[in-house]
């Protein structure tokens, strides 16, 4: 392996993709960026790739291994989801929007008229949401840490934290209501699915023609190893995919990010409708890539984690570009998350367990006050995601 990426080249494209993402954002903001483009459907349809977080942009290789075809329960519960649409995204879209509803902490709370349940919902999301927001985390450093082969320090970790509450704060707190509209949010996530989309795309297509030498090869690869596609087959039939089929189903309504994109973005029912087919075509085209992506591993036998081999790709073949293209797409499904679940929490926390127990003073701007408070909150909420990262690490 010749690979000679240093933590500070890295550090440097990540820093670059970032303020690009800023970029985005302000420029939508302050409509730089024509209102025709920022508010059209497609744009809210391809925020809603937040749901390929960075545990789904590895990991799904990953789960082509251990559970073959199952995999697909990723992309099938997401669909599930949104194919039933007219009796359960519409509902509560409906419901979110009459009645101001901005988390689901306030759906709850709303339904069983109870402070209650919002103030449970918002613990345990929060105490869900930590160990993904760490995952996040752990994905970014440790593939530094694959393409330099040097221990990535926490330090590295900790910037990568610091510049994703700038952002959140930046263009998640500016309103005081977590139920006006973030424009440059939406973008920003529409732009970092297009992102991920792309690396998908191009590492397939590479190995398909550079690995294999086109569909005509890759065909003939799989007649001559029969027995490759048994064992895709074999955990299907034996394996917990509808356990993981339910979770993901679960997962498209109830978790912060993505109900904060359906339902507290959404501008016009018209486009939850197009949503129903475009978002699920979105993961559609992904989820084809993924087996090819395992194939050429196993062409290869690659011993490398199988969590990494889309970024391993790039280093078995000596191919920087391949790999720093693989690195991005990591990092923008990384971002993606931990931003729009932090704004999302942060929203929820305040209006269930802070502003119950703590009153602004009107000595002081209380709008202000409040933008204060979500901050702060934004800010701990991605402090203690590092901190669960730091602990697991050292574990």
């Amino acid at each position: 392996m010749l690979m000679n990426y240093s933590v500070g080249y890295l550090v440097i494209i990540s820093v670059l993709y970032l303020l690009m993402l800023f970029s985005i954002a302000w420029l939508s903001e302050n409509t730089k960026i024509s209102s025709k483009l920022t508010k059209h459907p497609i744009i809210y349809v391809l925020s809603l790739g937040v749901y390929n977080s960075a545990w789904a942009f590895y990991g799904m290789i990953a789960l082509v291994k251990h559970y073959g075809y199952g995999y697909l329960a990723i992309g099938l519960g997401f669909t599930g989801a949104f194919l039933l649409m007219p009796v359960l995204m519409y509902p509560i879209l409906k419901l979110t929007q009459t009645y101001q509803l901005s988390s689901l902490a306030d759906l709850f709370s709303f339904r069983f008229r109870s402070r209650w349940a919002g103030v449970l919902t918002c613990i345990f999301m929060l105490i869900a949401m930590l160990p993904l927001i760490a995952l996040q985390i752990r994905a970014v450093t440790e593939s530094i840490t694959l393409l330099t082969h040097h221990t990535t320090s926490h330090w590295i970790s900790l910037i990568f934290c610091s510049l994703l509450v700038i952002f959140a704060v930046l263009f998640g707190s500016r309103q005081v209501s977590i139920r006006e509209k973030r424009t440059g949010l939406v973008m920003a996530i529409a732009f970092e699915s297009v992102v991920k989309l792309l690396v998908f795309l191009i590492i397939g297509g590479y190995i398909v023609y550079s690995g294999f030498g086109g569909f005509t090869e890759l065909n003939a690869w799989l007649n001559d190893h029969k027995e490759v596609l048994v064992t895709l087959k074999t955990p299907l039939q034996e394996g917990p995919w509808r356990a993981l089929l339910l979770c993901f189903f679960a997962a498209t309504v109830v978790m912060p990010h993505m109900f904060h994109l359906t339902f507290t973005e959404n501008v016009t029912p018209k486009a939850l409708m197009i949503a129903s087919w475009g978002a699920p075509l979105y993961l559609l085209i992904i989820a084809f890539c993924v087996p090819i992506i395992f194939l050429v591993s196993v062409m290869q036998g690659s011993t490398i984690n199988h969590e990494f081999y889309i970024l391993a790709i790039g280093v078995d073949d000596n191919n920087q570009w391949l790999s720093l293209v693989a690195y991005i797409g990591g990092l923008a499904a990384a971002s993606g998350l931990i931003i729009v679940s932090t704004i999302a929490l942060s929203g929820m926390i305040l209006n269930h367990l802070v502003l119950p127990f703590y009153t602004p003073t009107a000595k002081i701007n209380i709008y202000r006050q409040l933008k204060g408070l979500r901050r702060t909150l934004i800010g701990i909420i991605i402090l203690l995601g590092y901190l669960f990262y730091l602990v697991v690490k050292k574990n």
